[in-house]
């Protein structure tokens, strides 16, 4: 297996339908466009052109630093929690992580309403937009973005695959499977 025609030094294990090569999974996903790769498997529409990583953020320190910032996060991951509360059998640290993302499509992105055909993450996205509308309406957009991709990455970080995310923050919201001290949302 050669390396990557793109970056040149990781394994390209992926072949490339836009460039006819092998390419390496980060390059594959830095560089999908809509024209050249629609009809590839690895290619997903929705994030297309959408880095999701690269969006504004605030550090873990300046989270842990400001009560304030804290507080958003914790209306956010509590509002995660609540959608796996309501189904866990169809909810993970992916399913999450992409509600965020349809969060980001439509505060970040500036894409409006999204269209989502995903039952669980239409319902997930409504449920978390009206805890941001209900509980966050004060918060300057930049701001709630920048945590937004904050609990993002922490996602990202903490997933080990299935629910490893939602399980440790569960610790702290007190909602999980089975236990919550707040009415669920009807999703």
């Amino acid at each position: 297996m050669g390396k990557c025609t793109i970056c040149n030094s990781r394994k390209g294990k992926r072949r490339c339908k836009a460039t006819a090569t092998l390419i390496c999974s980060l390059c594959c996903g830095e560089n999908r466009n809509l024209e050249e790769c629609a009809d590839c498997s690895f290619f997903s529409g929705r994030s297309a052109g959408k880095k999701y990583r690269k969006v504004p953020y605030y550090s873990t320190e300046e989270m842990a630093a400001s009560p304030e910032l804290e507080n958003i996060s914790n209306i956010i991951e509590t509002s995660l929690c609540e959608i796996w509360a309501v189904d866990s059998e169809h909810v993970n640290d992916r399913t999450v992580a992409s509600v965020i993302e349809t969060v980001l499509e439509q505060y970040h992105f500036g894409a409006g309403e999204p269209k989502i055909e995903n039952s669980v993450l239409a319902a997930g996205h409504q449920h978390i937009t009206l805890a941001i509308k209900e509980e966050l309406g004060q918060v300057p957009v930049e701001k709630l973005v920048k945590v937004l991709s904050a609990v993002y990455r922490s996602i990202q970080r903490r997933t080990n695959g299935g629910c490893s995310y939602l399980q440790f923050i569960s610790n702290f919201t007190g909602v999980y499977p089975g236990k919550t001290d707040r009415p669920l949302p009807k999703i």
